[in-house]
């Protein structure tokens, strides 16, 4: 799967799903590179709990809820869950 990262400069960068984006360290500002330090780590840290969630007999659906915009031409959208809880 192609997605699309927007480096600092406002050009989108084709991300295959997985791999790190092309963009140099020296591309970031420190706020920019520890912003996305940041939300790299919430993921990791929301698929642990996907997981577990799963191996616990839920079935996790994420879905846009909105989007945020800044004065700069970026976005970033964010996401609620959609949750089914097996009966047993």
């Amino acid at each position: 799967m192609r997605e699309m990262t927007m480096a600092q400069n406002g050009h989108c960068i084709a991300v295959d799903t997985g791999h790190v984006p092309a963009v140099a360290n020296d591309d970031l500002t420190p706020k920019l590179r520890e912003a996305l330090e940041s939300v790299e780590q919430t993921i990791a840290d929301l698929n642990a709990a996907l997981r577990k969630a799963v191996e616990a007999g839920a079935t996790v659906e994420l879905r846009r809820r909105g989007r945020v915009h800044s004065d700069q031409g970026c976005w970033a959208d964010q996401m609620s869950p959609l949750v089914l809880a097996t009966q047993h």
